[in-house]
C-alpha cells in the first residue's frame, strides 16, 4: 500500500509584518467611527422620542383650546418651539458627527503612525 505524503504548508508570518497587521489602524478607525455615529443615531432617536411627546402635548392643548384665537396662538407658539428645537439638534448632530469623524480619523493617524523618537531627545 503506497504511503501519503503530508502536504506542506507554508510558513505564515503573523507578527508585526504581517499582511493584516496593516489592517489593525483601519480597523480600529472604523470602531471609533462606528462608535460615534451609535451616538448619533441615539441622539437622533432621543430627539424624536421627545418630538412625538411634543406633539401629542401640543395636540391635547389644542383639543382642550375653548376658542380659535386660542388654538392658532397655541399651534403658532409650538412652530416657532419645533423651529428652535430642529436647529439647536441639527446643530448637535453635525457636532456629534464632526467629532466622530474627527476622533476616528486621530485614532488611525496615532495608530499607523508611532510618535517618532529624535535623536536630539533621546540624548
Amino acid at each position: 500500500m503506497a504511503k501519503l505524503e503530508e502536504p506542506k504548508f507554508k510558513q505564515v508570518d503573523l507578527g508585526r509584518n504581517a499582511p493584516l497587521a496593516d489592517l489593525d489602524p483601519l480597523i480600529k478607525a472604523g470602531n471609533r467611527l462606528f462608535e460615534g455615529w451609535m451616538a448619533v443615531g441615539n441622539e437622533m432617536l432621543e430627539f424624536g422620542k421627545s418630538r412625538l411627546d411634543q406633539n401629542i402635548e401640543i395636540g391635547r392643548a389644542i383639543a382642550r383650546s375653548t376658542s380659535l384665537s386660542e388654538a392658532i396662538d397655541l399651534q403658532a407658539r409650538y412652530a416657532r418651539t419645533i423651529m428652535q428645537d430642529y436647529v439647536s439638534e441639527a446643530s448637535k448632530i453635525a457636532d456629534l458627527g464632526t467629532r466622530s469623524v474627527l476622533d476616528s480619523l486621530t485614532v488611525w493617524q496615532q495608530t499607523s503612525h508611532p510618535p517618532i523618537e529624535h535623536a536630539a531627545a533621546a540624548e
